[in-house]
């Protein structure tokens, strides 16, 4: 990391909408990093729409500071954070790069010599927008390069603001991840006795158990995956699916349960727990939008089996068909999708290798990997001079 040198202790703020429970050692690390560079690092985050409140992923920490979020129009398209005194009082923002967040735009706008240094942190583009050509694409793409600094996703990411005319230089790619050192380790940690407990209490029966963790909206495809999973059980008759999550689909999955005793809706679950009923799972299904899912299945040895899905996020990069799990195609195809699970069930010599090679490849992405190149960056970004165009 740069050495930022200044007779004051700099100030880098990190704005964000809301704050998720995966994101929590994220920022706890960034700040402990920054704090040994003589640099504040401060938090704000907005509080949850009933949607996002429904996922039941929702966190905050005692040092970070909680605003309310103002919606704008109806159902809150548009949204107002009070941020802007704490973020003027800074020598760094993070905005979010996201087309409903007011407060980005009157930042950017400013004379760089009467704001403080901007950064956006984003995917670069909606990976899951049906029309690349849209106006909120336009929008999106015409307030891209307004700032000072860029923290990517990925390799992906980065490679669409290059293409912006953004400078490469003043590019930090983090390589977005989830804290898959903890799971591992509360995955070593949880004794048989828990599991077994565990599959008592939710009546999770036989040993072919399949899992899918995630939120619960409709780019997650659940309905598809239990047409999938119907198609299973036909074939193997022990066959459990186990769906980890929250989310507004939760009542269209618990009334598909109802004449299903074998799909299990367990709700969200985290900790312990979460990494217990990994343990029980053989396969990670997840046939709809998927993203960091992919790591937390990886370091648990699970494949993961997806479809071609056009709307992946950008993480999608991380899973490699045919080694860590395999992509179906075409995406649209049950049948297709089914027939992929069920022979990698049944294929016990084939799974140990993918799960393997999950585990191997998913280790490179942590989350301290992640906080120390985001932290090397705010030293960049704090050292460099503001863009002038």
């Amino acid at each position: 990391m740069a050495t930022v040198t200044s007779k004051r202790r700099l100030i880098a703020t990190f704005v964000t909408r809301i704050l998720t429970h995966y994101r929590i050692p994220f920022h706890e690390q960034v700040r402990e990093a920054l704090d040994a560079n003589g640099i504040d690092y401060r938090l704000i985050h907005g509080q949850p729409d009933s949607s996002e409140a429904a996922k039941g992923d929702l966190a905050t920490l005692p040092w970070a500071q909680s605003v309310e979020n103002r919606p704008i129009m109806d159902r809150g398209k548009l949204v107002w954070q009070p941020v802007w005194h704490e973020a003027m009082a800074s020598n760094l923002v993070v905005l979010g790069q996201e087309n409903q967040l007011l407060v980005n735009y009157p930042l950017q706008l400013f004379p760089p010599r009467m704001r403080p240094r901007l950064a956006l942190w984003g995917h670069g583009r909606n990976f899951q927008a049906r029309n690349p050509k849209s106006r909120a694409e336009q929008w999106k793409r015409f307030w891209a390069t307004r700032c000072d600094w860029w923290f990517a996703y990925t390799d992906e990411s980065r490679r669409h603001v290059e293409s912006l005319g953004f400078p490469p230089e003043r590019i930090t790619v983090f390589n977005n991840a989830v804290d898959t050192g903890g799971l591992q380790r509360l995955a070593a940690v949880v004794h048989k006795a828990e599991i077994a407990e565990l599959r008592a209490r939710l009546g999770i029966h036989g040993d072919t158990v399949a899992i899918f963790v995630g939120g619960l909206y409709p780019e997650k495809r659940l309905d598809f995956l239990v047409a999938a999973a119907d198609l299973v059980r036909g074939q193997i008759p022990n066959f459990t699916l186990v769906v980890v999550g929250g989310g507004v689909d939760n009542a269209k999955l618990e009334a598909l349960a109802t004449t299903r005793p074998w799909l299990i809706v367990a709700g969200p679950r985290f900790g312990r727990e979460k990494a217990a009923l990994m343990q029980m799972a053989k396969l990670f299904l997840m046939p709809g939008l998927l993203g960091l899912a992919v790591l937390d299945a990886g370091v648990m040895g699970l494949p993961v089996v997806t479809t071609s899905y056009p709307w992946h996020s950008p993480e999608i990069a991380y899973l490699r068909d045919g080694e860590t799990g395999v992509i179906v195609e075409p995406w649209e195809d049950a049948e297709a999708y089914a027939t992929a699970v069920v022979a990698l069930l049944t294929n016990e010599a084939a799974r140990s290798a993918m799960s393997s090679s999950a585990r191997r490849y998913a280790g490179a992405f942590t989350i301290e990997a992640m906080a120390e190149r985001f932290a090397a960056g705010i030293a960049a970004a704090l050292a460099a001079p503001k863009r002038r165009d």
